[in-house]
């Protein structure tokens, strides 16, 4: 289970008002939810007026005051956070909005331009126009931790001193090269903006590796989920076979919350982040789905895979995760609890296709 209010003297008790890009997102609507619980008021970016309805009816139980929102349809655009910055009083900031695609059509376009011109462009909007802001948060990803010319690398350990070696003309090869190496570059503009450019606030970046757990964000149709639930619901469907990207995982709803303990801790300030929960494996998924939904399995021909066999002979790479503990108090879901969560929600909501609502 995770703290809500970790019992560290370096976590603020005064709430915050805190700009969060990407607020309709996987993460984004995840880390919406734990901000309003932690009685922070939000303003959200959404590219659409449209995205508005449904996260305000999602998050109906909470004070209407406390969540707002701004149009942002192009983040890489210079100045898309111009005037969303001038118009309030911001303590904080989140960006959570950064594109994960792993078949992008154009690198640079897809990519490289959102990942780092996005991120760069805000904090230079920050720098410009919003005074109050104390603190950034920046959601990177374990892609610019992980090595991978090291492959499985099974006698490392990886924490926030690593660094991937992709370079930006790699990344230009392939699709999933360009990811990583979005990512990285991104992450890399961030620290770089702060050194050069010295501004009033402080930032601290999220590396988080692969995001499972429940997607609370608009789903109007289950062939247009986000890349990593369309993963886990191919398998609950029969359409994968188990194949790993990376070792490392970590729950939806501990990501979010690391995002706002982040923005609150003292000890987070200009601090780097590997937020994980440790190893998991793709058979996980099928091992689960074959003990908790066997007809589900049978009827839908879903793969066994080798049930049991997790990780390859010789093991993989692990994570350290001990810093996200010591300075946020953070803990961490066990895999079956977020798979748990994850398909009753898949559950749910094709049941209510079906049903036309």
């Amino acid at each position: 289970m995770i703290l809500l209010r970790p019992p560290q003297a370096n976590i603020m008790s005064f709430t915050l008002t805190v700009l969060l890009t990407g607020a309709n997102g996987y993460l984004g609507c995840q880390i919406t939810k734990a901000l309003l619980e932690r009685g922070h008021t939000v303003v959200g970016t959404i590219r659409s007026a449209t995205k508005a309805q449904y996260l305000r009816g999602r998050f109906s139980q909470f004070d209407s005051s406390k969540l707002s929102f701004a149009v942002v349809e192009d983040i890489a655009k210079p100045g898309a956070f111009d005037d969303v910055l001038k118009s309030h009083n911001f303590e904080a900031v989140i960006h959570s909005g950064s594109p994960f695609v792993v078949d992008a059509k154009d690198v640079e376009l897809d990519l490289y331009r959102p990942a780092i011109r996005g991120t760069v462009g805000i904090l230079e909007s920050v720098k410009a126009h919003a005074p109050t802001v104390k603190r950034v948060v920046v959601t990177s990803s374990f892609a610019s931790i992980n090595d991978l010319t090291k492959g499985n690398w099974p006698e490392h350990t990886y924490t926030e001193e690593d660094w991937s070696p992709i370079t930006r003309e790699e990344g230009l090869q392939n699709p999933r090269a360009g990811y990583t190496a979005s990512k990285k570059l991104a992450e890399e503009a961030a620290w770089e903006f702060m050194k050069t450019q010295n501004p009033a606030f402080t930032l601290a970046t999220i590396c988080p590796p692969m995001i499972y757990g429940p997607p609370e964000q608009e789903i109007r149709s289950l062939s247009a989920l986000n890349t990593s639930a369309a993963e886990v619901y191919a398998y609950f469907c029969g359409a994968r076979e188990p194949t790993n990207r990376v070792w490392l995982w970590a729950d939806v709803r501990d990501v979010a919350l690391a995002h706002v303990l982040t923005a609150e801790s003292s000890a987070a300030v200009n601090q780097r982040y590997l937020i994980t929960a440790g190893n998991y494996s793709a058979q996980h998924f099928l091992d689960y789905i074959w003990e908790h939904y066997p007809e589900r399995a049978i009827s839908k021909s879903i793969s066994r895979g080798v049930p049991g066999q997790l990780y390859p002979e010789g093991g993989v790479y692990k994570g350290d995760n001990s810093k996200s503990k010591r300075d946020m108090g953070l803990t961490y879901r066990d895999f079956d609890v977020t798979l748990k969560d994850m398909l009753a929600r898949f559950v749910e909501v094709e049941s209510a296709i079906d049903s036309g609502l």
